[in-house]
């Protein structure tokens, strides 16, 4: 946690200066579950319950949260990560665990969108998973109901591009919201039941007229510092920050003292998925991670979805053969039997068991 301490500032400095549209926090961790994180999220493999009740032997910012795994090709739904209260009600079986894993989460608040069409935040959520002394970070971005690992953060780099010709006030008003600098966070693969894996390297890019810069940060022992890193593409010169702080890990695009920026990768290659707040400040990339299908997460909730894969049947399977038009004819199987040996025995054998044991029924 004295990483986090020590960095957090500077983080919140960095933040500030550049999300315009957005309102940066002071960085104090959530009381209990906030409002953006209540209800009941779902992907193709899992449900995952923020918004549960259980804190009795933790300190009151932890909440227990559920995470419900859709198993056997999704026939089937297990309630892996709950909280010990719900024990109760939990249906037990060979494909369940007598007894559920303890996730605990604590949320704190990075970036609220001051958007007037949509709200969104960015927050970092800490995993306290069972058996693990330090918890496990992962930058999250809920826009509306769709919660992102894989998102971008837009930074007023301040004079971030000159060149000769400088653009016109209507050229300014009719920019696309895409263009600026955004920042990406560290991208976890996934909120589960055991500590998950971030990435190494964090891929900014920075998107103009006619291009797209790719930048890459990778992660660092120095020290984080406020400083400005360049890039220039002809009579253009680019200014973004040199380091990055997420996940408790600091990330940097260029070596020791320098603030060059070499290797940059220059495309056309526009987002093609992505979803924007209100404000154009925070951006979701590709699909959701997460979507929000219920807007009241409890126990209840969890048990009705339970009951709900239970009650599931599977169709039955396809017949061993495809249809056929053949007529068969019960005359023309007698005869077919008619003087064979092998299959007259057959008969003989099922009449004397059907007379032995009348109350049986011979297929």
């Amino acid at each position: 946690m004295k990483l986090f301490q020590k960095s957090l500032l500077t983080l919140y400095i960095f933040l500030a200066a550049g999300a315009a549209g957005a309102q940066v926090t002071d960085g104090a961790f959530s009381e209990g579950v906030p409002e953006a994180f209540e209800g009941v999220w779902e992907r193709d493999d899992r449900y995952v319950i923020f918004s549960c009740k259980d804190g009795q032997d933790e300190p009151k910012q932890k909440e227990a949260a559920a995470i419900l795994l859709k198993t056997f090709y999704s026939w089937y739904l297990d309630r892996t990560a709950e909280p010990e209260s719900w024990s109760e009600k939990r249906t037990l079986n060979d494909s369940t665990c007598p007894e559920a894993e303890r996730i605990f989460i604590e949320y704190r608040p990075l970036v609220t969108s001051k958007g007037p069409a949509k709200d969104a935040s960015v927050w970092e959520i800490f995993l306290w998973h069972p058996r693990l002394r330090e918890a496990s970070v992962i930058p999250v971005a809920i826009i509306g109901g769709n919660l992102y690992l894989n998102f971008a953060v837009k930074l007023n780099t301040q004079g971030d591009e000159t060149s000769e010709n400088e653009g016109s006030a209507q050229d300014k008003k009719d920019a696309d919201p895409l263009e600026g600098f955004w920042c990406k966070m560290s991208e976890a693969d996934g909120v589960k039941v055991c500590p998950p894996v971030t990435s190494t390297d964090i891929y900014s890019t920075y998107i103009t007229k006619d291009a797209v810069y790719t930048i890459r940060y990778w992660r660092t022992d120095m020290e984080y510092s406020n400083e400005m890193a360049f890039f220039s593409d002809g009579g253009q010169t680019f200014s973004v920050v040199k380091h990055i702080q997420s996940a408790g890990k600091i990330y940097t695009c260029a070596n020791g003292r320098s603030v060059t920026i070499r290797n940059v990768q220059k495309t056309n290659d526009r987002p093609q998925v992505y979803e924007l707040d209100g404000a154009a400040q925070i951006c979701g990339l590709g699909e959701p991670y997460l979507k929000r299908v219920q807007d009241v997460g409890s126990q209840e909730a969890a048990v009705a979805l339970a009951k709900k894969y239970f009650a599931q049947r599977a169709p039955n399977p396809d017949p061993p053969f495809p249809p056929s038009n053949l007529d068969w004819r019960m005359d023309q199987i007698n005869q077919l039997e008619s003087g064979n040996q092998i299959i007259q025995a057959v008969r003989k054998r099922q009449r004397e068991f059907a007379e032995k044991y009348p109350s049986r029924e011979i297929y």
